[in-house]
């Protein structure tokens, strides 16, 4: 019988926060649970070499982008998996899209591979074998999704700390729209620091953002969706000023607001991915959906933030 492993794990969502956590600032983030990614490790008796099937590559582990083969490939020569395996990664979570895709992945692959070799994992160990991961997918990625991910709760995270937070109990909806434009977090990051150290002015903003991160805390320990979504167009603001946004978030962001939307800023890297926009009801989240898959976006979700 086949030697076998399976491990899980769903999205994340960065309320506020993103790229300026990469400078130390605090970020924000909830778990997108609706988006899953599922890894299957098995071996394989009557091949000598190893196989990926994945959405964005199926062959020989030797052919496969970059990332995966490293992560992969480091199982292999870590734990001396002496027989070749087949790593199968389904997943409904949209990659390059800002909702932490490569970190669900990670995540899954990780419990995977311990559940393959029938070894205890704990969050601590599972977070620092992720994270390499990570870096291998984004360069100098926050921690960010990986802690979001593996806690599955909200958090406050700042410098590698993580504080788990209370569910939002916002009476409003939040609209997560998948642009259906392909980002790269790794450019988008390296980017704005780059951006910074030419000209530090736009450290500003950075600064700006980590104080809009509190403002967004306190309102939502007071339950207060208007303020929460002024926060949100500050952000915005901030972060079209680091060059992260796009024409289609802004396109999808001005159509929102005229079906009511009352607030909505990118999440993640930016440069497409994905936008979240809030709603104070249902019939306003749904007219945003339907204008904004006229618009070309590819995946939307209606969230409502209550609890």
């Amino acid at each position: 019988m086949a030697q076998q492993g399976y491990g899980e794990a769903n999205g994340k969502v960065i309320l506020i926060g993103e790229h300026a956590v990469t400078f130390g600032e605090p970020a924000i983030a909830i778990p997108f649970t609706t988006g899953k990614v599922k890894a299957t490790i098995e071996s394989l008796k009557e091949t000598s070499v190893s196989f990926i099937k994945s959405e964005v590559f199926e062959g020989e582990l030797s052919k496969a982008p970059e990332h995966l083969k490293a992560v992969i490939t480091r199982f292999i020569e870590k734990y001396s998996v002496k027989t070749p395996i087949k790593v199968s990664i389904d997943t409904n979570l949209p990659p390059s899209r800002g909702l932490g895709s490569s970190a669900a992945m990670a995540v899954a692959f990780v419990r995977a591979s311990f559940d393959y070799l029938k070894k205890p994992l704990s969050d601590a160990l599972l977070i620092e074998e992720a994270n390499w991961a990570e870096r291998i997918a984004h360069g100098k990625p926050s921690g960010i999704d990986t802690q979001t991910i593996v806690s599955n709760k909200p958090v406050w995270f700042q410098q590698g700390q993580v504080q788990t937070l209370k569910p939002l109990g916002l009476s409003g909806y939040m609209v997560v729209i998948d642009t259906g434009v392909r980002g790269s977090t790794k450019q988008a990051v390296e980017d704005v620091h780059n951006l910074c150290k030419e000209d530090r002015k736009y450290l500003q903003n950075v600064k700006h953002i980590g104080k809009l991160v509190h403002e967004a805390s306190e309102s939502i320990e007071h339950h207060d969706f208007e303020q929460l979504a002024s926060v949100f167009n500050l952000c915005q603001e901030n972060l079209r000023t680091l060059t992260v946004s796009h024409e289609k978030i802004e396109e999808i962001l001005e159509v929102s607001k005229q079906q009511g939307a009352i607030a909505g800023k990118l999440t993640g890297g930016g440069r497409g991915g994905s936008m979240i926009v809030l709603a104070t009801d249902l019939e306003i989240a749904e007219n945003i959906v339907k204008c904004a898959t006229d618009l070309g976006a590819h995946h939307t979700w209606i969230e409502y933030l209550g609890g």
